[in-house]
């Protein structure tokens, strides 16, 4: 049985920092998500929460284990915290397991706190807290940052690459460019804008819409006049714009190959129905990076 005392419920907290949760599920591809959202606490300085969630309408394993839910749950979370203190002393780390829907759980739980982290995909080996839909279910209705990590990912390896920020240039969302901004400067590394200039033949020959050259143009002018206030405030951020010509998904994927980070934005912050465009969904799908989707304000 695990030791009550090294239990830790929100209740216990008084640390008013705001964290960097992650979503564990005890499974062998789950360790990318908590690693990175390890390396991320560490870098930002932040507190750092270990969240399992149970399912309370989980059909039970046969010979799973011999030890109840929350007791696996609590055992899995103290061995992460102790090997994570031994590696990084100076970071708090918080533990909390809870019963309930993964998606509604993980909300909940980084409602007021600065990031949620998710794997890609998994299944809990004894929590079963991860379904496939888990990571777009939250992406698409989280209120705050949202990475979501993909399996295998070893964050030490690409720690020099560039953070990317996909853009539409006629909606800049000012939430998404000042996070990929941030990001960028606390790792100090190189920040890549990129959009993409996907014009139908038809309207092309619509001269009442103007020419494609014409909207290529205007949507530099907009990005550039969205970027302004973001170069004078981070001015060692080295950024550079990539305008490339094809299906937004597309570009982005292709983009973010080199890139440590893929940053998208998300608007309508709402909890009923589902927030998170086809380009995003698309995006989070087949990235091979960390993903991070951020709401607007």
């Amino acid at each position: 049985m695990t030791n009550p005392d090294q239990r830790e419920t929100t209740t216990d907290r008084t640390d008013e920092a705001r964290s960097v949760v992650v979503g564990v599920d005890g499974s062998e591809r789950n360790r990318s998500a908590v690693a990175y959202a390890v390396h991320e606490a560490a870098d930002s300085g932040r507190a750092l929460t270990l969240l399992a969630v149970l399912d309370d309408f989980a059909i039970p394993i046969p010979h799973h284990s011999l030890l109840p839910d929350d007791e696996r749950d609590w055992q899995v979370l103290n061995e992460i915290a102790e090997a994570t203190r031994q590696d990084h002393p100076e970071l708090t780390v918080h533990r909390d397991v809870r019963f309930g829907g993964a998606v509604s759980t993980l909300l909940d739980r980084s409602d007021d706190q600065e990031l949620l982290v998710v794997g890609k995909r998994g299944l809990g080996a004894f929590s079963r807290l991860m379904v496939g839909s888990t990571s777009i279910g939250v992406a698409g209705r989280s209120k705050v940052p949202v990475i979501v990590v993909p399996d295998g990912w070893q964050q030490a390896e690409h720690v020099s690459d560039a953070v990317v920020v996909g853009l539409d240039p006629e909606d800049t969302n000012d939430a998404t460019l000042r996070f990929a901004f941030t990001v960028a400067h606390r790792r100090g590394v190189a920040l890549t804008v990129a959009y993409a200039i996907d014009i139908s033949p038809l309207l092309a020959w619509d001269v009442e819409l103007g020419s494609p050259a014409y909207w290529a143009d205007r949507a530099v002018q907009d990005l550039e006049t969205a970027l302004a206030p973001l170069r004078a405030e981070f001015p060692d951020v080295s950024v550079s714009v990539r305008e490339v010509r094809g299906h937004p998904a597309t570009v982005l994927l292709d983009e973010s190959g080199p890139a440590q980070l893929l940053v998208l934005g998300r608007h309508h912050d709402s909890r009923i129905g589902f927030s998170l465009g086809s380009v995003a969904r698309g995006v989070l799908h087949y990235a091979e990076v960390p993903v991070a989707v951020v709401p607007s304000l």
